[in-house]
């Protein structure tokens, strides 16, 4: 059995794939158990885990659970994203530009000062939203923008001014790359196409675009270089969003420990759909390869006392 570990207000990104048509035939094989919920376990049971959402966890929540993890690795358990040795967005973000492979930096905002390149925007470090603000080109204009969000309710600590790193081709248009490492895979996940230096959805969906999207979940260009990146994250279980540069060198935008897998079959065009099809495939043939048990459980109890425990948990949560 594999049990996907969460923070409990974003279960919803493995939560909603497995209820789906796509990811139906994970269900007798996968339990989401949010980290709230794990004290009410009797006993935590053999199979493979994943810690998830750590970019969401304060380093006490994380060092606590890095005791969990050792024993569950000391009784044979087989593991996925260490909650303390993993890497998170700054971390990363700090050593890629240290080892020289991406060009740009990022800084927190309450220890941050100047000089940085610019034009720069902000960010959460903790969310997985994008900008929080327009690109910024001088000092007063950060200073305005962080005064802006402090206003709106986010803490000063937890936002992070972000050098712009422009990736755009000679005719404007910017493409992020994501791809998923599950166990030793590597899975292409898609190329989104825009006019617009930042990117959360396809804004382009022309025939070349379904033609290259489609090129590059096939080959697999950056599988190596990809390999290499979250072996340098130490993360077993993510998707990363990157950007090739005009240099033809990668650009790592985030690694995101609890990506959602996927929105159901009719969210997704009809011209395009049958890529998405492909990917549940592909990710359900991963997710079994790191099923420590190999197979579907043939013991429910575990199951459906996480499930229960899930419910009851969400039923508290509601107000």
């Amino acid at each position: 059995m594999i049990w996907y570990l969460v923070t409990a207000p974003h279960a919803y990104t493995v939560s909603e794939h497995l209820r789906g048509e796509w990811g139906a035939s994970l269900r007798k094989r996968m339990v989401v158990m949010p980290y709230e919920l794990l004290t009410r376990m009797p006993v935590m049971p053999q199979g493979s885990y994943i810690f998830s959402d750590l970019e969401r966890l304060d380093a006490l929540p994380r060092k606590i659970l890095g005791r969990v993890w050792a024993r569950l690795q000391d009784s044979g358990c087989r593991m996925l994203n260490h909650p303390e040795r993993s890497l998170r967005r700054l971390e990363l973000l700090d050593a890629l530009h240290k080892d020289g492979r991406n060009d740009f930096r990022a800084f927190r905002a309450d220890t941050a000062g100047e000089p940085w390149r610019y034009p720069v925007f902000i960010r959460q470090e903790k969310e997985h939203s994008g900008a929080q603000s327009p690109l910024l080109h001088d000092l007063q204009s950060v200073r305005e923008a962080l005064l802006q969000a402090v206003l709106s309710g986010h803490a000063l600590s937890e936002l992070l001014v972000v050098e712009m790193c422009d990736t755009a081709d000679t005719g404007g248009i910017y493409r992020k790359y994501s791809a998923f490492r599950i166990g030793d895979r590597i899975i292409p996940r898609h190329v989104l196409f825009s006019r617009k230096w930042m990117l959360k959805d396809m804004d382009l969906l022309e025939p070349a675009h379904r033609a290259e999207a489609r090129d590059y979940c096939q080959a697999n260009p950056h599988e190596s270089e990809l390999r290499d990146l979250f072996a340098r994250a130490q993360i077993h279980y993510g998707r990363i969003d990157y950007a090739v540069g005009r240099d033809g060198r990668l650009q790592v935008w985030e690694i995101n420990t609890n990506p959602q897998i996927m929105r159901a079959p009719q969210a997704y065009p009809e011209s395009v759909r049958h890529f998405h099809h492909a990917f549940a495939e592909r990710y359900l043939e991963a997710m079994q390869s790191i099923d420590s048990d190999g197979e579907e459980s043939t013991d429910a109890r575990w199951s459906d006392l996480a499930k229960a425990l899930v419910a009851q948990g969400g039923r508290r949560s509601r107000p």
